[in-house]
């Protein structure tokens, strides 16, 4: 079975007593699986003894793969299969606890490496920032030793405001920045 990424919700019993369910392809979504209203507990896969994978569908992957460093990539896609290792495992009724907590835990670190990945990307950003500066402001301060050797003092802050302005970072990062950004 394959939901798009547009699911919102999987009610009470959807999948009760589907013996021959071995594959569900499923959004990434905090509380997908609400508990029956009448039993207060999760039934959607009772029943279900043969499924054993669990799919997911949407911007997940593509996040994944955004996120800057390797072993948060790989900690994710490990965490994402970890649920097709355990999830034969658990009987029938029990399916839909193991893939709940899995969800959470999953939707938890993504929440976690996002968070991780601007904190990098905003440091980055503020380096470039000031390379690209620092890079204007010596080659002001070649021209002007040039030029100017006579000048026994240079104004310096002045220079430093005005290479603020014409470093042309404020364009760079503009520009550069909305590459480097996850999407939702």
């Amino acid at each position: 079975v394959e939901f798009s990424e547009r699911l919102e919700e999987v009610t009470g019993n959807a999948f009760n007593d589907c013996t021959n369910l071995r594959r569900i392809t499923i959004p990434m979504k905090d509380n997908l699986f609400p508990p029956h209203p009448v039993l207060h507990r999760c039934t959607q896969f009772d029943n279900c003894p043969n499924l054993s994978t669990i799919d997911l569908v949407g911007g997940i992957h593509n996040i994944i793969s955004s996120l800057l460093l390797k072993t948060w990539r790989d900690d994710m896609n490990h965490e994402i299969d970890s649920i097709n290792f355990f999830l034969p495992h658990f009987a029938g009724h029990e399916k839909i606890d193991a893939i709940q907590p899995w969800m959470t835990d999953v939707l938890r670190k993504i929440v976690h490496y996002k968070a991780e990945h601007n904190k990098l990307l905003k440091e980055a950003t503020t380096l470039l920032e000031l390379v690209i500066w620092k890079a204007k402001l010596d080659e002001k301060e070649d021209s002007s030793h040039e030029g100017k050797r006579k000048k026994a003092k240079i104004d310096v802050e002045v220079m430093r405001k005005e290479k603020r302005i014409t470093s042309g970072a404020d364009i760079v990062i503009k520009n550069i920045l909305p590459f480097l950004e996850l999407d939702e």
